[in-house]
């Protein structure tokens, strides 16, 4: 009997090499949908000033329609959040175990985080490194996706320093000076063009990453 056929019509395998049908294909557009307008109406209005009616408004649906997806504004807002964390962190993750020399691989690591926080998920990426006011219950998620987001940045700066590629004076200072630099960028950061946003993006980690040669 072929491998195929020892396979039950409820295995995940089978079920993974099923396509979505167009319901499901749907409903997940939506949900993309409602998680980026969600986080655009949260970075205008801050968490306490930000209600389902006014999401719901945004996306000209109805607030009944919203809790088809979302039973409450805090499970809706740390979906915004989990978005951009998981995609962030696998890319940096990715970048952080490619090929190259220490110093090459924390630039592409700035960069990476760069290109989130203005480029591909500017909203989303807002909401996740800036310090919001967040409720108690969702502090313990936020806490974990940050440390996870970090740790790419603390493997490959240790590495280089193990190896002697950096010598920063103070590790510690320079780290924090290279997140809070990053961070602030969407503060004043206004895009001219393709090109010249590719140039202050690279001049950016260009002079964070010089931090650590000592």
């Amino acid at each position: 009997m072929s491998a195929t056929n020892d396979m039950t019509v409820g295995s995940p395998d089978l079920q993974r090499d099923q396509p979505k049908s167009r319901v499901e294909r749907k409903r997940e557009e939506r949900i993309e949908r409602i998680l980026r307008v969600a986080s655009i109406v949260l970075a205008e209005h801050g968490y306490h000033n930000t209600s389902l009616e006014m999401i719901a408004d945004r996306l000209d649906l109805t607030k009944a329609s919203l809790y088809h997806y979302y039973d409450s504004k805090d499970s809706l807002f740390e979906a915004c959040l989990e978005r951009v964390a998981l995609k962030s962190i696998q890319t940096l993750n990715e970048i952080s175990r490619s090929e190259g020399s220490a110093t090459e691989r924390l630039r592409a690591l700035i960069v990476g985080h760069l290109d989130i926080l203005i480029s591909s998920d500017r909203e989303l990426a807002r909401l996740y490194v800036q310090q919001l006011d967040w409720p108690e219950s969702m502090l313990d998620s936020i806490r974990r996706w940050r440390s996870e987001h970090r740790a790419p940045f603390d493997r490959v700066i240790e590495e280089g320093i193990s190896t002697g590629e950096f010598s920063p004076r103070d590790d510690l200072v320079a780290r924090h000076c290279m997140f809070g630099a990053m961070n602030y960028l969407p503060v004043w950061f206004r895009s001219r063009g393709k090109d010249e946003d590719r140039r202050v993006i690279d001049s950016v980690a260009e002079e964070l990453v010089a931090m650590f040669a000592g």
